[in-house]
């Protein structure tokens, strides 16, 4: 068992260095493109951002399944590794929330171009791009509401634990993103001049259809899907243990010379 839970710490000591490796190539490009913005120009690398973003959440998903199962197993680093997973997905968040800020909902106002003004096209006013970070945020909402609606459960232990896994990373992602939220709440109120949206009517901020809480959601699966975990578990140890049975019965010298026979007769008695 530590020698299983020894190569689980190996594992992510690797691929928690390959992960922050997408990480810092992400807030590299990011960069990049934001000096763009500054600079009056497009960006040009958003859409590989958003990709090497992606791939570090999916990663960072199954790096919390790999924690999990330190913890489960009380391995001695299992803190340290949850700590570096952590900082890792802290990482995605900010970095996420940066480029859905500066480059998702548009450059600010000093990075429009004088062609575009030239041109004839209006210019952004102030707040727009606060405004539509606030309709990226409700839209995340919806997408991870339909995520945690749509997902799936997994029909044997190991499905089930990578599912499982891959929830607890997306539920954490969940929880710190309602801080968030609450921001933008408090965006809506603030008087003219400051940074945010203008005061705005509710019918202009809530998106239309229903609102149910994917906090909620997320926590319900979640506590299914460690009931399920349970279960599982459970009744793979059961089968285990029936499988380990038939093998002595199959192996087992049926025979009337065998002198086992009477301890046998008495055991199935």
């Amino acid at each position: 068992r530590l020698e299983r839970l020894q190569r689980v710490v190996t594992k992510l000591q690797m691929e928690s260095g390959i992960c922050e490796e997408q990480l810092n190539q992400a807030d590299t490009l990011l960069q990049a493109d934001v000096r763009l913005l500054a600079a009056g120009k497009a960006p040009q690398k958003a859409a590989e951002v958003e990709r090497d973003l992606d791939k570090a959440d999916a990663m960072i998903r199954l790096l919390f399944n790999d924690v999990q199962s330190l913890k489960d197993g009380r391995h001695p680093q299992g803190e340290q590794m949850y700590r570096r997973v952590y900082r890792l997905h802290e990482r995605l968040v900010s970095i996420r929330t940066e480029y859905n800020l500066r480059l998702k909902s548009g450059a600010p106002v000093t990075a429009v171009t004088t062609t575009s003004v030239a041109s004839g096209q209006r210019r952004p006013e102030p707040d727009e791009a606060p405004l539509r970070y606030l309709q990226d945020l409700l839209a995340w909402v919806e997408e991870n509401q339909r995520r945690v609606a749509a997902a799936e459960w997994g029909a044997d232990l190991p499905t089930v634990e990578t599912h499982l896994g891959a929830h607890r990373g997306l539920h954490c992602a969940i929880e710190e993103f309602r801080a968030k939220v609450e921001r933008a709440r408090a965006d809506e109120v603030r008087p003219p001049g400051c940074w945010g949206p203008p005061v705005l009517g509710a019918d202009e901020v809530r998106p239309v259809g229903p609102t149910v809480s994917p906090q909620n959601s997320s926590k319900s699966r979640l506590r299914h899907l460690e009931s399920l975990h349970g279960f599982v578990s459970a009744a793979t140890k059961e089968l285990l243990w029936l499988s380990e049975r038939e093998e002595e019965e199959v192996a087992f010298d049926w025979s009337h010379q065998n002198p086992a026979m009477a301890a046998k007769k008495e055991s199935y008695s």
